[in-house]
């Protein structure tokens, strides 16, 4: 199988790539076929989104640490860039992770502001394997803390569903994060009224079947940021309802 990361970041956030890279080598040591996982990172530079000029860190500074993040790196198949001007958000990454691995299995879009146990990409792998021949259009997430509304509440592992609304907002993602209870598959059901019974946020951890992914595309009137998950999950729907 061919499991895509598809990552994106500003120079601002290259401590957070930073942290998420050596989460992804503590992760990597769990997978039973690491061979099967490709990485895909872009960091934008682009002039016309970062004043240079202006900026009290100059542009070498975070080329030279964009570099030593990728010499740390634990994945030998790996794409870094830094160089396409083109590429100025999350959304617009995806659409050439898509366009780059055309016979991908699965896409895995993962934020660099996200904390995850080292087990997490071992146990997703392990639902990817479950679930690809039987369900070969799938979504799968990993549940998360209590979050904005209750739309979301599909997602929140039980032991947060008492929390209140916003938990994300003052949790310990360290203490969070992590196995909570038995490991299981389950099939995700949004109820509320006039929204897709999907239920996904685009970067925390959601791997998106490369038959699904390619059947909807990520279309380039979305732009460089916003909405692709919302996209997905409408469009989903309306597949599920052609059937």
């Amino acid at each position: 199988m061919k499991n895509v990361i598809s990552i994106f970041c500003l120079p601002y956030e290259i401590d957070d790539l930073e942290l998420t890279i050596r989460q992804l080598k503590s992760a990597y040591k769990y997978l039973e076929e690491p061979k099967d996982w490709y990485l895909h990172v872009n960091m934008c530079m682009a002039d016309d989104m970062i004043d240079w000029k202006h900026s009290e860190m100059p542009k070498g500074y975070f080329e030279d640490k964009f570099n030593q993040i990728m010499d740390n790196c634990e994945f030998s198949n790996a794409h870094w860039s830094n160089d396409l001007d083109e590429i100025k958000g999350c959304v617009s990454h995806r659409r050439s992770t898509l366009e780059k691995y055309k016979d991908a299995d699965y896409f895995l879009w993962l934020d660099t502001d996200i904390i995850f146990e080292d087990t997490t990409l071992a146990w997703l792998e392990t639902a990817i394997k479950t679930t690809t021949i039987d369900y070969p259009y799938s979504i799968i997430t990993p549940e998360i803390v209590r979050v904005w509304d209750s739309s979301w509440d599909c997602l929140v592992n039980e032991e947060f569903k008492n929390k209140p609304l916003d938990y994300q907002k003052t949790n310990d993602p360290y203490k969070d994060s992590g196995v909570r209870g038995s490991v299981s598959i389950e099939s995700v059901s949004n109820s509320s009224y006039n929204q897709p019974r999907y239920k996904f946020a685009g970067g925390w951890f959601t791997c998106i079947s490369g038959h699904l992914l390619r059947k909807l595309g990520v279309p380039k009137s979305l732009g460089h940021y916003g909405l692709e998950d919302t996209f997905i999950m409408h469009g989903a729907e309306k597949l599920m309802r052609l059937k």
